[in-house]
């Protein structure tokens, strides 16, 4: 095996790894967006339980100063939801970023092994 072999099944090898740590890079956040999945889903079951339980409260509270305390307590409930939902979706965002970019390596590493093997045949 001449020099100039030796140094392309170099750059493979080193390649090779980088693919297998983007691999796992990859599993890992696909791990963490599906917890994310699982953690909206939690998200939503709990509003919705906050939701009947103010709607049975809506029923028992009778005076003004109550029900003036249930609106409260809504709109407080509207706006910790809507900041829930705005981080989730700025999560999602920066997942998408971190898998696309990870998929872009992947696949580059991969042109890369490509070239190289095509270069060591000939």
């Amino acid at each position: 095996m001449d020099e100039n072999s030796y140094q392309l099944e170099q750059q493979l090898q080193t390649l090779q790894k980088q693919q297998r740590e983007a691999e796992t890079t990859l599993e890992a956040l696909k791990r963490e967006q599906n917890d994310q999945a699982w953690l909206e889903e939690d998200f939503s079951r709990i509003c919705h339980e906050e939701q009947e339980a103010m709607a049975y409260l809506r029923d028992v509270w009778q005076s003004a100063k109550a029900t003036s305390f249930g609106h409260y307590l809504e709109d407080v409930h509207e706006q910790e939801k809507a900041n829930w939902r705005k981080q989730f979706q700025a999560k999602e965002e920066e997942m998408q970023t971190k898998l696309a970019s990870c998929q872009k390596t992947m696949n580059q590493l991969e042109n890369q092994q490509r070239s190289i093997r095509k270069e060591l045949i000939q």
